[in-house]
């Protein structure tokens, strides 16, 4: 069966919908909020990170949706993976520059949070975590409304 009939076959419930919804607005608002209290980022940054999340919530939601902890914890790993790296290697390569004519910085800002500057792979981890909170999250405001 090809990609396209496969795709053609989803359907989004209410409630997949609504968790999907969760886990975007937990992980991008959080991250929104750290990075305004830390340096700011670009509106390319907060883009990309929405656009990733809506898809791998949905991934997530529509492919695996398990109850088990350690499942989560790896799909959130390799979103945060995904989410840290795409936006380095598309911003500060030249690639977004070049292709899309956006400005961006040529090196990554600092990892700082009320002016104390933290290693830059604290971002990575805070990615992983803000996402499976937000799976967390999803799952707990699910099982209530039930």
């Amino acid at each position: 069966m090809s990609l396209f009939k496969v795709i053609m076959k989803v359907k989004i419930t209410k409630e997949t919908f609504y968790k999907i919804f969760i886990v975007v607005a937990i992980f991008w608002l959080t991250d929104f909020i750290m990075h305004i209290v830390g340096v700011g980022e670009s509106n390319y940054y907060y883009l990309i990170k929405f656009f990733n999340s809506v898809l791998f919530a949905f991934i997530w939601f529509e492919i695996f949706d398990s109850k088990k902890h350690v499942k989560k914890l790896l799909f959130s790993v390799f979103f945060g993976t995904w989410i840290s790296f795409s936006y380095l290697i598309s911003s500060y390569s030249g690639f977004v520059q070049e292709f899309f004519g956006i400005v961006a910085r040529y090196s990554a800002p600092p990892f700082m949070i009320f002016g104390i500057m933290l290693h830059p792979i604290l971002w990575w981890v805070y990615h992983i975590l803000g996402f499976y909170l937000g799976l967390e999250a999803s799952e707990i405001i699910k099982t209530k409304r039930k």
